[in-house]
């Protein structure tokens, strides 16, 4: 492989895994508002990723109590949320706009209006029905707000990578 096709490809690969990263995150802050939201509607933090286990195994997961099938809902909700991130970090790559926050607050409303108006109501009517509408809207902006930080996690990707790369010994570079 060519010097000029590896950095090409380690470009591409770093933003995906800055938006991963960025995405990543943001799901986990946005579980904690949304569990913090049930402890203060009295009910359990295990309500959301019981409904997004409801995906797999029926209605009968949606209890308000923890399940082991509640860890295929946390999945669940982190896969959908870093792969989202991850298509985030490759569209944006290095633009740091002063309007990027905004732009994924934006971004994070959009994909909570498609998800749980148009997706969830043909996948998991039950996830559409009984999700937390208000919880879940200002957790996606406060996910999209945190996907603004993909360009800053690429940045630090490729600092890293050069920083190996100049640690490497200059015969295995001619070889």
């Amino acid at each position: 492989m060519f010097p000029a096709t590896a950095s090409r490809s380690r470009l591409n690969l770093r933003h995906a895994l800055a938006g991963l990263q960025a995405g990543t995150l943001g799901a986990l802050i946005m579980l904690a508002c949304l569990m913090a939201g049930s402890i203060v509607d009295r009910r359990s933090v295990w309500v959301v990723p019981n409904l997004f286990a409801s995906t797999f195994y029926g209605p009968d997961v949606y209890v308000d109590r923890y399940l082991l099938t509640s860890w295929s809902g946390l999945a669940l909700f982190f896969a959908i949320y870093g792969a989202l991130g991850a298509l985030w970090g490759c569209i944006w790559r290095d633009q740091s706009r002063p309007w990027l926050t905004f732009y994924g607050g934006v971004f994070g409303l959009a994909v909570y209006y498609v998800a749980f108006h148009f997706i969830w109501k043909r996948v998991n009517p039950l996830l559409a029905l009984y999700a937390p509408d208000q919880q879940l809207e200002l957790g996606h902006v406060i996910w999209g707000m945190i996907l603004a930080r993909s360009p800053r996690y690429a940045r630090n990707i490729a600092s890293r990578i050069v920083a190996t790369e100049e640690q490497q010994p200059a015969t295995q570079l001619s070889s």
